[in-house]
C-alpha cells in the first residue's frame, strides 16, 4: 500500500520485538521494514530504510534512545521517534522529548494503544502514555516570564496538546473552531519560541508551565 507508515523496530529484547512486531502486522496502513536489537544498528538501519518511524526502547546495547535520537534528528528531522520504555521515571521523560522524540509510550501499554500511537506520531501528534499525560496537564504558571505568559485559553490548548490530542480533537473539547485553534498555536509557538507541537511541550516541561509531577505521587 502506498500510504501505509513504514516502521523500524529496535528493542534488545527478542520476545518484545517479536511481539511488537506481531501487533503491527495486523494493521494494514502499517508495515515494518526493519528490526534491530542494538541501539548502534537501529541508527544505520535508519538511515539507510528511511522508516517514517522508528519505534525504540530507552535502553539498548550499543547506544541508548536517547543516543540514538540525538544522532538522527539533525539528519533525519522527518523522522518520527516514538519510545516504547518501561521506565515512567519523570527524568526519562523530560530527556527523551528534549532529545527529540514524538512519543514517549509504556511497554504495559495496551496493542491498540501502540498501535494508534504510530498513527499519532505519523501524522505529526505528540504522544504520551495516558498516565504521564495526565501528569504533564498539571500546570504551574511562572508569571515572571513575559514571554511564556500565555491567555487561560492558550493554556488549554497546551495542555491539550501535551495530552496528543489532534487540532480537531482540541476544537471539539474546547467548543471551538479549527481555525480558532490554529490561531492559538500560532501563538503558543510565538510567545514560546518554538517551531512544533513536540517542541512546545518540551520548552513548557523545561520551564515549568507543565508539570510532570503531581502532588503526592511518590
Amino acid at each position: 500500500m502506498q500510504n501505509q507508515i513504514t516502521v523500524v523496530i529496535a528493542e534488545d529484547h527478542a520476545l518484545v520485538r517479536e511481539g511488537t512486531r506481531e501487533i503491527l502486522a495486523h494493521e494494514p496502513d502499517i508495515r515494518v521494514v526493519g528490526e534491530a536489537a542494538r541501539g548502534d544498528d537501529a541508527v544505520a538501519m535508519t538511515r539507510e530504510l528511511l522508516p517514517q518511524v522508528l519505534l525504540m526502547d530507552m535502553r539498548m546495547p550499543g547506544l541508548t534512545g536517547i543516543e540514538a535520537t540525538r544522532q538522527l534528528m539533525p539528519e533525519l528531522p522527518d523522522l518520527k521517534i516514538l519510545i516504547l520504555s518501561a521506565h515512567e521515571d519523570e527524568d526519562y521523560v523530560r530527556e527523551a522529548l528534549a532529545a527529540g522524540v514524538c512519543g514517549y509510550l509504556l511497554k504495559t501499554s495496551p496493542g491498540r494503544e501502540l498501535v494508534e500511537g504510530v498513527r499519532a506520531v505519523a501524522s505529526g501528534s505528540t504522544v504520551l502514555t495516558p498516565s504521564l499525560s495526565r501528569k504533564l496537564a498539571q500546570i504551574r504558571m511562572d508569571p515572571s516570564r513575559a514571554s511564556d505568559r500565555l491567555s487561560s485559553r492558550e493554556y488549554a490548548v497546551l495542555r491539550l496538546i501535551a495530552e496528543g490530542r489532534a487540532n480537531k480533537e482540541i476544537a471539539r473539547e474546547l467548543g471551538i473552531s479549527l481555525r480558532t485553534v490554529e490561531g492559538h498555536l500560532h501563538n503558543i509557538f510565538e510567545k514560546l519560541r518554538v517551531g512544533s507541537r513536540t517542541e512546545a511541550v518540551v520548552h513548557a516541561v523545561n520551564h515549568g508551565l507543565l508539570s510532570l509531577e503531581v502532588p503526592g505521587d511518590r
